[in-house]
């Protein structure tokens, strides 16, 4: 069968390029295609791939699809079939973009936070809950280990995103429910598992005739703008506490709130993340407030590093891997205390922590790369469509 791969460079394209390449029951179509296409242009590009359908075609977050979705509909016209995996929230191009709706009973759709299933599911989607996973062409153990630095974060600010979120509407409607905001700002501080939305929908009452701006937009407002400054501030509390001892790998964005820690771009994801894994005594991992149950892949890509990784608390965490006792494979936290004080003691208990990083390895390599999620996507199509 032909699978037709909307190939836009984002992240997670070349794990899915290598792993689809592999098998000998397909053939890959790989596509270099702009992320949101002129509508215009559905017929032109369609025509370019026309002679390879009917076909299976995969997509990254909708990505390679016109936002009027007149591409969408000529390739269910033929015959095909469309997958897509959200690796993000899965209504933000709906939500920000105005792209048009389209479920159909030729198209599945995989979300890596798994509380998107049921969110999907309502709007007519076929919705399946699919983790991230790794690529040990790119995160392995061959690099020899030395130790450089006691504590680091890979991520991005977020800050450039949320500017483009929150536009001057959906501000103005956080700054008119202030109070509101405020409270559930609190609560989350105190405890990040709990999820704000479910809070915003049970004071619905307080605020839902109030906001001149669409429900969903409003209750995403609130939400990613909580959780962006949650995330800045846990960060610049670490780096306030450990100073040098702390490293930030991520946009210069961040030099913005921090001031005492060393703040670097240099990390890149396909050369050397793996190193700076490996080479960091505890990475931190502080997920995004959207990841309300789940995790990205650093979880699989620091087990497949043999590197030590400390986490927030997700639901999730204790399905994929051992959380307590002495096989643990992950240490999670609760609370920026706890972090704080998980860290101080793993620094002390080196051979602990050691073990902790190489446990798991081997479970990972054999149940959690991109080669096992193309095979799972291969047999939920074969559930659903009997293909």
């Amino acid at each position: 069968m032909n699978i037709i791969f909307f190939n836009s460079k984002t992240l997670v394209t070349r794990e899915l390029v290598h792993a689809i390449q592999k098998r000998a029951d397909v053939r890959l179509i790989n596509i270099i295609i702009p992320v949101f296409p002129p509508p215009d242009s559905a017929e032109q590009i369609f025509e370019k791939f026309k002679k390879h359908t009917p076909a299976l075609f995969l997509s990254i977050n909708d990505a390679g699809y016109d936002l009027d979705a007149r591409l969408e509909r000529l390739i269910l016209q033929s015959g095909s079939y469309i997958i897509n995996w959200h690796h993000d929230y899965p209504l933000y191009y709906h939500e920000f973009k105005n792209k048009k709706h389209f479920p159909s009973k030729n198209r599945i759709d995989f979300v890596s936070e798994k509380s998107y299933v049921d969110c999907l599911q309502a709007r007519g989607y076929r919705a399946f809950f699919l983790p991230l996973a790794t690529d040990p062409l790119y995160f392995n153990t061959r690099e020899p280990r030395v130790f450089k630095r006691d504590i680091a974060f890979v991520g991005n600010s977020t800050a450039v995103l949320m500017d483009s979120v929150i536009k001057e509407d959906v501000a103005a409607e956080i700054e008119k429910h202030g109070a509101l905001f405020s409270q559930l700002k609190k609560a989350y501080y105190r405890d990040f598992t709990i999820s704000v939305r479910d809070l915003l929908l049970a004071r619905k009452k307080t605020w839902q005739d109030s906001i001149v701006i669409p429900e969903d937009k409003f209750i995403f407002g609130m939400e990613w703008m909580i959780g962006y400054q949650f995330r800045r501030d846990f960060i610049k509390e670490i780096s306030n506490t450990y100073t040098d001892r702390f490293t930030v790998y991520g946009d210069l964005y961040w030099k913005q709130f921090i001031d005492k820690s060393p703040v670097t771009p240099e990390a890149c994801y396909y050369d050397n993340l793996c190193h700076y894994y490996r080479t960091t005594k505890i990475n931190l991992n502080v997920n995004r407030i959207q990841v309300r149950t789940s995790f990205t892949q650093r979880h699989f890509d620091c087990k497949a590093s043999g590197a030590f990784l400390l986490t927030d608390k997700r639901e999730c965490n204790s399905r994929f891997f051992v959380t307590e006792g002495p096989h643990k494979e992950i240490a999670e936290f609760d609370s920026p205390s706890r972090c704080r004080e998980l860290i101080r003691y793993y620094l002390e208990h080196e051979e602990e922590r050691e073990r902790i990083a190489q446990a798991g390895i081997e479970n990972v390599l054999n149940n959690h790369t991109y080669d096992n999620r193309i095979e799972e996507i291969k047999q939920v199509c074969k559930r659903v469509w009997g293909m």
